[in-house]
């Protein structure tokens, strides 16, 4: 199986078990973790924040220019980080170390790549030859670095290319119904790559021992990530320290309602300026000159 999909069922299994777990101080936290009941829920959810962030001019549409320039500004961001010299490339060593940085703020990802390399001596081989294909795809130049421009053309060629699938009713537009249409039919496909990779014999079924061998590998590699020590054995303790490094990563996904959000601001009968600070901007947007400073007044004189 896949990187990601290694990782999709490490997360789903451990946060399965979790969810039968006894209730802790985290207990809030835990009964938050996603399950396979809320998978259209989530699927909704983010086929909703996509299309907010797409449509640009709110018209309850996304047009194929509206995909396009919200792929590049998810992608033309890393592109800049990764560019440290900010000569518009980057090169194998970047793009090296923006995946170091990335590993290095991702402990979690961090680990399970660690113990699945450790227990699998070709996944740094299959790693390095997915690096290389993509490289290979975006560097159509062959100069060693992905250029600003090729890898604006590829995100652009790809969008279209998802964009004409997504949009079934051939308007040019894209619907709240379309994406989520899509976001399903990307998830259908998913699982039916996951079956045909299980099937090893191609029969178009699935047979005990290939469900066992594709439920086995994923199994194994939660396991290596429950298994700190690396000792063959999984105690408590150690199943009780991941229940709180999930329940933490978990935990910082949450966005706290700001006290001077809208809905706060009903409900507490205050003034925006009564929660927080409010800056006073002039017409031109230029900061407010500074108050004259007061002259020191001289100290009185004594009486005679």
């Amino acid at each position: 199986m896949t990187m990601w999909k290694l990782r999709a069922f490490a997360t789903t299994t451990l946060a399965l078990g979790l969810m039968g777990s006894p209730a802790k101080a985290d207990d809030k936290v835990l009964k938050d973790l996603p399950g396979p009941i809320d998978s259209l829920e989530d699927l909704q959810d983010t086929g909703r924040m996509l299309f907010l962030m797409a449509d640009d001019n709110k018209d309850g549409q996304i047009s194929q220019q509206e995909a396009i320039d919200a792929a590049f500004l998810v992608v033309g961001g890393q592109f800049f980080r990764a560019d440290k010299d900010g000569n518009g490339a980057v090169s194998k060593e970047e793009a090296q170390q923006a995946r170091a940085s990335l590993l290095a703020q991702k402990p979690l990802l961090r680990v399970a790549m660690q113990r699945i390399q450790s227990k699998n001596p070709d996944a740094n081989a299959t790693a390095r030859n997915a690096e290389q294909g993509m490289m290979s795809l975006v560097d159509t130049n062959n100069d060693g670095q992905i250029q600003s421009a090729e890898l604006k053309q590829v995100v652009q060629t790809t969008v279209q290319s998802v964009y004409a699938m997504a949009d079934t009713n051939r308007d040019g537009q894209m619907s709240p119904t379309e994406v989520n249409a899509a976001l399903a039919g990307a998830a259908r496909s998913a699982v039916q790559a996951a079956f045909q990779q299980a099937d090893a014999d191609s029969n178009g079924q699935l047979s005990q021992a290939e469900y066992d061998k594709a439920i086995v590998q994923p199994a194994n590699a939660v396991f290596s990530l429950l298994d700190a020590n690396a000792d063959g054995q999984i105690s408590p303790q150690e199943f009780q320290t991941a229940e709180r490094a999930l329940a933490s990563q978990l935990r910082r996904l949450n966005v706290p309602e700001p006290a001077n959000s809208a809905s706060n601001l009903i409900e507490s009968r205050r003034r925006p300026a009564e929660v927080a600070p409010v800056p006073n901007f002039n017409a031109s947007g230029t900061r407010p000159a500074p108050a004259p400073a007061q002259q020191p007044t001289a100290p009185a004189q004594p009486r005679q």
